[in-house]
């Protein structure tokens, strides 16, 4: 019989340490981790690192359920560290069964956070005025060339104007600019005040910063999406870099 899958939760610098311990089977307990994860997450009190080192995740099936819990997209808002030895069983299990690159593995908690200590992650407050989108294209245009992806700005700051330009012309409140560089991708994301989840414009002007509609924004980032919270909602998106 497979041990019951129980895990703890610590804070570390800001960042959440989810210890799983126990048998990831196809019971109930994957679905209650996804849901713990997913309200780490939701508090933005940083990042959440996963910590499988007493974790048995040895089969195929085990991994294809906890590969889904972590690739699922709401947890693309943050960053999730799987916490295993590469060279281990649950290391190449987990790796097999990734649909997408497999997320980073550090072999100790300790080695996560210091990786995660060194993150960069800027954050501005803007108003939601006629000038907010061009001073949200700067900042990211900025964090780009300091970041040494400069590669991303052209494609970061059309989606950042649209986002920043939807705050503006409908929720009106003011908001919260991201800009992080993750691992594996570069992260955008605009918080407003606002419940009112985003949709495709009917018409596309090309000739126009912030009238383009969302279709450009599927266009130009890997991926995107939103999320409602209890004071409005956040709208993300993110760009891979090498």
């Amino acid at each position: 019989m497979s041990e019951t899958l129980t895990w703890q939760l610590e804070l570390h610098d800001g960042h959440t340490v989810v210890t799983v311990n126990g048998e990831v089977d196809g019971g109930s307990g994957p679905a209650a981790l996804y849901r713990t994860v997913t309200q780490c997450l939701d508090r933005e009190s940083g990042a959440v690192v996963v910590d499988l080192s007493d974790a048995g995740v040895t089969s195929p099936e085990a991994a294809a359920i906890l590969t889904r819990i972590l690739d699922a997209p709401q947890l693309r808002l943050g960053t999730l560290v799987l916490v295993c030895k590469p060279d281990s069983a649950t290391a190449a299990v987990l790796k097999a069964a990734a649909t997408e690159r497999p997320s980073p593995m550090y072999a100790t908690v300790a080695k996560a956070l210091s990786a995660l200590a060194v993150r960069n992650d800027l954050r501005e407050v803007l108003l939601p005025v006629s000038g907010a989108a061009r001073r949200a294209r700067d900042i990211v245009t900025e964090a780009c060339v300091m970041w040494d992806v400069a590669q991303l700005v052209a494609p970061a700051t059309i989606v950042v104007s649209e986002l920043v330009t939807n705050v503006v012309m409908h929720a009106r409140t003011m908001m919260t600019l991201q800009v992080a560089l993750r691992p594996r991708y570069l992260y955008l994301a605009v918080a407003d005040g606002s419940p009112a989840v985003p949709l495709p414009r009917t018409e596309v002007r090309l000739d126009v910063i912030g009238g383009r509609g969302l279709r450009l924004v599927d266009h130009a980032a890997d991926r995107w999406g939103h999320r409602r919270r209890h004071d409005g909602k956040v709208v993300w998106a993110r760009f891979a870099h090498p």
